[in-house]
């Protein structure tokens, strides 16, 4: 058994090794036009009224993408070096990835919701000497933010518009990439040649649902992988139809859907930016049978298939996890769609996925667990000696092998917090381990509330809540309590035309938990404080009842 002991430590069999392939991102979309150059890559089907209509081939997609790097070449970008991309997911961003990552070049994604300050700390940290970007996003100039944000960053010497540039400031796109022309195929066979599976490809800097981001420096080798054995474990087959709401700029969206697409040489139907009517119409129109998406983006595009009168049940296998994944909603597309459901836990700094569970898992792994590791992957759950602890005790989950960061760039006091010299990395995550390496996630190791001195999981509260017939999604926290420390807070989504009373609630959770763990505060909210990846800002729920305590105390 690769369970070492009876104690929580994972060790993958020998035999797994072989499953690993030493390849680069270009070299996978190589493998995906050989096997099918005619198929189709990439489809954008749900924007006409955008004006935005793509259907490539495998074939024509490489043939896009190696313009971009000749045309990143041209411009004197040299391997090693960091390109940004500020943008919602546009064709040119996945042009961008492919073509950056043939000639050596590193990608640094950037949210397009972030600001001047945020950006310019991007670009800063990561030493950027290119910015890819759309001029305008949701009625904001990104081209006048990195204007401002480009004064105080010397190493910037290039910023291209994804379509037309504003003004003299850069270019855009088309002239840009006419430039590439010039470049010679031996000029970039020898660049091609030069990139290694070792090399950087990405440098993700992570979502922030606890403040300031770190940069991850992520190699070609993690993220071929995991996209790969994603898509293996996924069961997704050859020639698939895979719809990706995810954003691009965060390893869910460009490695798990973009890179479990390619290595099945599947279609890859990125949505621009989450609107949950254009994800079901691409469903129902395209007939699509796999889907990515985060417990609240199941729920918006059930509502707006609902809306309009479309057929989800093409679906046959959906990737979920980034946060709590209430059973009681796999339950419902399962019966209702017959779709299967695949679980991940991961991070940014792994690549991202560490464990994952099989669609043909049993029904009782499939509501809880978050499946067993990834292929050669090594996992654990120590306490805080930092040895494993006993099959089923909780304790922080680590993990290594070929799926790990280098390390945080520029950064090398987070990376030593982070990443053992033996190769470890602390997840900052609780959980447990069954005795066959199925691992379950209690939360992360900040969120745990203690009352009184009891340890109390908010995940555990927030299966339950998501259980009654009125909520449609839950987060719950830990408050300031000067009697036990802290205190239980809900916060609720209700569904349409619901009510909810907090101490009938209170009541009715009485036989479903130990007193300790029940809300004392519940609050209603119409949407939750997310991530761009969809995850919870649960820093940002704290400073809403900071704020909401202190107008009680003061009215």
């Amino acid at each position: 058994m690769p369970v070492v002991n009876g104690v929580s430590h994972w060790v993958p069999p020998a035999e797994e090794h072989a499953l690993v392939r030493d390849m680069t991102v270009g070299q996978l979309l190589d493998e995906a036009v050989e096997r099918g150059p005619q198929r189709e890559a990439l489809v954008y089907c749900a924007y006409e009224d955008r004006g935005l209509s793509v259907r490539w081939t495998y074939e024509e997609f490489r043939a896009r993408s190696l313009q971009v790097a000749r045309a990143l070449i041209a411009a004197g970008i040299g391997h090693g070096e960091r390109v940004a991309v500020w943008a919602t997911n546009v064709p040119e961003w996945l042009l961008l990835e492919f073509g950056a990552a043939y000639c050596g070049v590193v990608l640094v994604p950037i949210n397009p919701l972030l600001r001047t300050h945020e950006v310019a700390y991007v670009l800063r940290t990561a030493g950027a000497s290119a910015c890819f970007l759309q001029p305008e996003n949701r009625g904001s100039s990104l081209w006048d933010m990195l204007d401002e944000a480009a004064r105080d960053i010397p190493t910037l010497r290039l910023r291209v518009a994804i379509g037309q540039a504003p003004d003299d400031k850069g270019l855009g796109w088309d002239d840009w990439l006419a430039r590439g022309a010039g470049v010679d195929d031996a000029t970039l066979q020898a660049r091609r040649e030069a990139v290694t599976p070792d090399d950087t490809v990405q440098i993700q800097f992570t979502s922030g649902t606890t403040g300031f981001p770190k940069g991850a420096v992520l190699r070609h080798r993690g993220v071929v992988n995991d996209g790969r054995l994603f898509a293996r474990r996924a069961a997704l087959r050859e020639g698939s139809r895979y719809v990706n709401p995810m954003p691009l700029f965060h390893c869910g969206g460009c490695v798990i859907a973009t890179l479990g697409a390619v290595a099945t040489c599947s279609t890859h139907y990125p949505i621009v930016t989450f609107e949950a009517d254009r994800v079901a119409r691409t469903i129902a129109g395209e007939r699509a049978n796999g889907f990515s998406g985060v417990p609240t983006m199941l729920i918006a595009v059930e509502e707006a298939a609902d809306r309009e009168g479309l057929d989800l049940s093409s679906l046959e296998c959906i990737a979920t996890g980034g946060s709590t994944v209430p059973p009681e909603l796999l339950k419902h597309w399962n019966r209702r769609y017959g779709a299967r459901f695949t679980i991940t836990y991961g991070l940014t700094e792994a690549s991202p996925i560490i464990t994952q569970s099989s669609p043909n898992d049993p029904d009782d792994l499939q509501m809880g667990s978050c499946g067993q590791p990834l292929p050669a992957v090594e996992v654990d759950v120590v306490g805080p000696d930092g040895k494993p602890v006993p099959i089923g005790e909780e304790g922080e989950v680590r993990t290594r092998g070929w799926l790990t960061m280098k390390g945080y760039f520029g950064n090398d006091q987070a990376t030593r917090e982070t990443l053992s010299d033996d190769g470890w990395l602390r997840t900052g995550d609780l959980g447990r381990m069954d005795a066959n390496g199925y691992l379950w996630i209690s939360g992360r190791a900040k969120d745990m509330i203690i009352r009184g001195g009891e340890n109390i999981y908010p995940r555990e509260i927030e299966e339950v809540l998501m259980t009654l017939d009125e909520v449609v999604d839950a987060s719950v926290i830990g408050v300031p309590d000067p009697r036990y420390g802290e205190e239980v807070c809900a916060y609720v989504r209700l569904k349409p035309g619901a009510t909810l009373d907090a101490e009938s609630l209170r009541e009715r959770l009485k036989d479903r938990m130990a007193r300790y763990k029940i809300p004392k505060y519940v609050r209603v909210v119409p949407q939750f404080p997310l991530t761009p990846s969809g995850k919870v800002q649960k820093f940002r729920l704290r400073e809403m009842y900071a704020r909401e305590d202190q107008a009680e105390r003061t009215a």
